[in-house]
């Protein structure tokens, strides 16, 4: 019995030993298999040693981005930084990495490392003692087995993901093959895919390559898939043997391989534990490889038809015979024969002395308990009346000697205030009465810090000997404390923003139920909070719309967290609607959502309103120019789409510019106005009716024909005719013209209706005003005007790219005069294919619609141009011609730009002479006076052309400071057979003589012509007699070459 005794007593000892604590810190995570058989293997080593384990995992096989990695360097840190530990286990790459980067917090302790690929020393450079086992790659040894096995290998197909232990076995693949250029197996890496991408692959390979599976984590899509998950889907899919490298993969269906097992590794690291914990191991680092074995899978063997003659390989899942199927339980049956009998009445003598034993141990179990000089918490041990029996170190070092005073109960110490003793000998007398205490109360440390405590006060075991005995624990929450204080004071002003917002805030359920709401969302809708709460949110809609928490059905289907935004209105409880821009996402509660709401009711307004002045005219409240338009679209789109008829209308007041001119703008608008509301009482409600500006209108008169539209357009000119404006005691009448396009199969663009119904409407304007024209696509009038408005375009754009050009045509002196130049300078307009342009098309184009003075500008300006360029033309000058049309006279900005062109030029003034129509002139008579003397005075010469075509022309010429008189063609170029246009032109001539100036006669285009011409004594004739126009410096040229063969 003694013998049995001292047996136990070792085991006693050990029992009651203080564990060993060990922190050990896994790379991958718990349920890894590789991670799982080290821990196994690691627990199992131990066993026998008082060894406590904290374990923790890094799961860096899924997680391994750099923010990850440092959140877990600041939870070690702090680990560490709170917890001393006798050792630390790492198993793999990251882990070893994270306690090296901590080095400055590990100190001392002892690092047991295993399963590190590419072992260097400065994996661990930062740590003073360690000891692991490193693992050795069997890549190579696995590629050489293939090769082995497989005598006609080809390929070999390494898989292999972007891991970091992934990567480290591809490079130890790379330095193989490149060490080994004549290998006759081809190694080969394939794509990074997914995992069924990989799987389908497998399955394509052909018979003489074969597969060795290095790692294969995490595919190229980034999913994750355990191993065994993994290794049994590819050796059921693959079409070749797949090698591995881990001895477990071979349950499931791998063929062999040179295999580490993570348990033995995991049984080398904790021998090793042990060792260092025992201080057994008197230099570091220790660094130990670790173990493998060749071994093969026998029904993959048979699958594949490989033959194995090596002794040394291990063969696994072979068939066993009846005796080794049963080994394991014959042997248990003949262990319980022979030790289990005498081992039962062992145990029964042992359980009686323990009973016995386990009374006289309460008490010491009690004290061993009580050894709590290593807790971080303030623990001391009172008597029954206060006095302090003993203090653990924490508490020592918290009051100092001075403080800790055996001779009086612990509240009479100077280190508490008023309170805190009071609150302390209350809480003792509690807890005499077998009733734990617990409050707080604030305390000066030794330091002088006031410090406040978490106290609680018990009662303690007690036997016959020591009885009333109490327990006091403290923790120090002086920073939680504070913390909770900043929390309160936080949590006041988030509340306080959170009713103070100037938004709606709102948290619903997943019924759409509130649940919260601020103080401004219940202001805004008029409502009490009360009234909002556990309402459905749609119950203030004012429209029936999508609830939110169909966004949050959305969210759940799609697993993702978004955003979402919208614009509704929301109901009063004063019956008024507020536009709201909600904002709606999830909450942090999941089945919750939040909903921010902005009000944007004045934006709406502004944004309706804008759209309203968008398609309205803003002095008449007609549609604008812009929306009709629109209609226009969409009626032809009608017309062509269904056959639908219908009409365009183009309305222009008649002589409008006499209300402003006479009685001011004002009136002028109050007149539009008047007349959009009369055009408003007679315009069908379906029918479009627009102010396209100035005193433009127009309607789009829907589904009519051609006797509707004229019916209508009478009944407009009639309501205007008929109606007066009077403006302060000033009566005024309206009129207008019409112009009517029929909308039908034959209408064009927008653009074209609407320029054919401007044309009919000028077409009415010509037929004498105040009356309707509707447009027909034979119409030759139309059409001509149609053909002018398109030369509009031709001649900006020909003015944009230069393309109008400098033409002549000779004038000739019949006086036999010197023998310098003559000529007129004309414009000629190419196309941009490169033809010319008749000026009957574009001259009459320019003058209607006011581009005769940008034509004139470009005309004088290049003219000029060309002279200063051409000084040699200039000497050869005599005089030069150059047009100007009524418009340019009456244009300020071009009559100063002429006088300053003509002024600067350099050029003799006095061989420039300016050109104006006899029309053009009396027409704008003060205007054509005062040019003429601007011009004059510059020294220039004033040319009347076209003279004799108007009825009053020679009553008018004494009043023109002019030079020369050329005198209409339609007098000349009958001359010579007609005695009346004789005498009209002898008239001319003699008149324009006695008024001391000179003529030209225009259009001779015969010797009959010239020589009555020159019998009258006329001064210069031109016409095709003497050539037809041509360009401007050909005509130069020749009359240059004219003169020196007369010379």
């Amino acid at each position: 019995m003694r013998f049995l005794l001292l047996l136990l007593l070792p085991v006693t000892f050990s029992a009651f030993a203080i564990p060993q604590k060990t922190l050990v810190i896994h790379s991958y995570h718990q349920g890894l298999r590789w991670t799982d058989s080290i821990q196994a293997g690691l627990e199992v080593a131990t066993n026998a040693d008082n060894v406590s384990f904290s374990i923790s995992y890094m799961d860096s096989k899924r997680y391994q981005s750099p923010s990850y990695l440092n959140e877990l360097l600041d939870v070690y840190r702090t680990k560490l930084t709170k917890e001393k530990y006798d050792a630390i286990v790492v198993s793999d790459d990251h882990a070893l990495w994270l306690v090296n980067q901590l080095g400055e917090f590990v100190g001392d302790t002892p690092v047991v490392f295993g399963g590190i690929n590419s072992y260097t020393t400065d994996k661990n450079n930062r740590l003073e003692r360690v000891a692991g086992v490193v693992e050795v790659s069997r890549a190579v040894e696995n590629i050489k087995l293939a090769k082995t096995l497989q005598p006609d290998l080809k390929k070999l197909y390494l898989l292999a993901d972007r891991s970091y232990t992934g990567q480290e076995l591809w490079r130890t693949v790379e330095k193989y093959q490149s060490a080994n250029s004549a290998l006759d197996v081809e190694l080969i890496r394939p794509p990074y895919y997914s995992f069924d991408d990989m799987l389908a692959f497998t399955e394509t390979l052909p018979p003489d390559s074969a597969i060795v599976l290095l790692l294969y984590f995490k595919d190229g899509d980034g999913e994750f898939r355990s191993s065994h998950t993994f290794i049994k889907q590819l050796t059921e899919r693959s079409a070749v043997p797949v090698y591995v490298m881990y001895n477990f993969m071979l349950q499931y269906g791998a063929t062999g391989g040179v295999v580490t097992s993570g348990y033995d590794l995991g049984t080398m690291m904790g021998k090793l534990l042990v060792n260092v914990l025992n201080d057994d191991i008197a230099q570091y680092p220790v660094v130990l490889s670790s173990p493998s074995q060749l071994m093969l899978n026998y029904p993959m063997l048979e699958k594949w038809g490989i033959n194995v003659e090596n002794d040394q390989a291990l063969l696994v899942n072979r068939p066993q015979s009846w005796f080794e199927r049963h080994k394991k339980e014959l042997k248990t049956m003949l262990f319980t024969i022979l030790v289990m009998g005498p081992v039962i009445i062992l145990l029964a003598l042992m359980i009686r002395r323990q009973q016995k034993s386990e009374r006289q141990l309460q008490q010491s179990q009690a004290l061993f308990e009580g050894v709590f000089d290593q807790s971080f918490q303030y623990i001391a041990i009172l008597e029954s009346h206060g006095s302090l029996v003993s203090a653990n170190l924490a508490l020592q070092h918290l009051l100092g000697r001075s403080v800790i005073k055996y001779d009086r109960p612990l509240w009479r110490w100077c280190c508490w205030d008023q309170e805190g003793a009071l609150q302390l000998s209350q809480a003792f007398l509690l807890a005499q009465s077998d009733q734990m205490s617990r409050f707080t109360a604030e305390l000066q440390s030794s330091d002088g810090d006031r410090l406040i405590l978490d106290i609680t006060i018990k009662s303690m075991p007690s036997n016959e000997a020591e009885s009333g005995q109490m327990l006091l624990e403290a923790r120090d929450i002086t920073a939680r404390s504070q913390m909770e204080e900043k929390l309160r004071d936080r949590e006041v002003s988030y509340s306080l923003l959170y009713e103070q917002q100037p938004v709606i805030l709102l948290t619903i359920d997943s019924q759409a139920r509130i649940q919260s709401v601020n103080q401004f969302a219940a202001d805004l809708l008029g409502y009490d909070k009360r009234q909002l709460l556990g309402h459905k949110v749609t119950d203030f809609y004012f429209e029936d719309s999508a609830g939110p928490q169909q966004f949050m059905a959305s969210a759940a289907q799609e697993n993702d967290q978004k955003v979402w935004r919208r614009q509704l209105q929301y109901r009063c409880a004063n019956g008024n609607t507020v536009w709201i821009r909600e904002t709606i996402r999830p909450a942090q509660s999941k089945k919750q959502l939040l909903i921010v709401g902005e009000d944007i009711t004045s934006t709406h307004q502004l944004e309706a309103k804008l759209e309203y002045q968008a398609r309205h005219d803003y002095l008449t409240d007609l549609f604008n120019r812009s929306y009709f338009e629109q209609q226009l679209e969409h009626v032809l789109l009608e017309a062509s789409d269904k056959g639908a008829r219908h009409a365009m209308f183009y309305i222009d007041l008649d002589q409008f510019k006499v209300i402003n001119d006479t009685a001011g703008h004002e009136a002028g608008d109050e007149a539009l106005k008047q007349v959009a509301l009369m055009l408003q009482s007679i315009t069908p409600s379906k029918a479009t009716l627009a102010r396209l500006g100035g005193d433009e209108f127009a309607v789009i008169l829907r589904h009519c024909d051609a006797h509707d539209a004229v019916a209508f357009g009478k009944e407009i000119l009639l309501l205007l005719d008929e109606a007066e404006f009077y403006w302060q005691n000033t009566r005024f009448s309206f009129s207008c013209s019409i112009g009517v396009r029929l909308i039908d199969e034959t209408a064009g663009s927008p653009q074209q209706v609407h320029a054919q119904a401007d044309t009919a409407c000028y077409a009415a304007k010509d037929e004498g005003r105040n009356r309707l024209h509707l447009y027909h696509p034979d119409d030759e009038e139309l059409k001509r005007r149609e053909l002018e408005m398109e030369y509009v375009n031709h001649i900006r754009d020909a003015l944009v790219e230069k393309r109008l050009e400098l033409h002549a045509q000779q004038i000739s002196p019949l006086n036999g005069g010197a023998g310098k130049h003559h000529y007129e300078i004309l414009v000629r307009m190419r196309n941009q294919d490169g033809s010319m342009v008749s000026p009957g098309l574009f001259i009459p184009a320019a003058e209607r619609y006011n581009l005769a003075h940008l034509i004139d500008r470009y005309v004088v300006q290049e003219a000029i141009s060309w002279l200063q360029a051409n000084p040699k033309a200039i000497e050869q000058l005599e005089m030069c011609a150059i047009n100007l049309s009524g418009q340019s006279m009456g244009n300020r900005d071009f009559v100063e730009f002429l006088i300053a062109l003509i002024r600067d030029s350099g050029i003799p003034t006095e061989k420039l002479c300016l050109e104006i129509t006899e029309t053009a002139a009396i027409g704008n008579m003060s205007e054509a006076i005062q040019l003429f003397t601007q011009l004059k005075s510059l020294g220039c010469l004033i040319s009347l052309d076209d003279f004799g075509s108007g009825l009053s022309s020679f009553g008018y010429l004494k009043r023109m400071p002019v030079d020369i008189i050329k005198i209409d063609g339609m007098f000349v170029r009958d001359i010579a057979e007609d005695d009346m246009d004789f005498a009209m032109v002898k008239a001319i001539n003699e008149l324009a003589k006695k008024m001391g100036k000179k003529t030209v006669a225009e259009f001779v285009e015969s010797d009959a012509i010239l020589t009555k011409l020159q019998a009258l004594g006329v001064d210069y004739a031109q016409g095709y007699l003497f050539g037809k126009p041509q360009p401007l410096a050909k005509l130069v040229a020749e009359l240059s070459q004219d003169q020196d063969a007369v010379v």
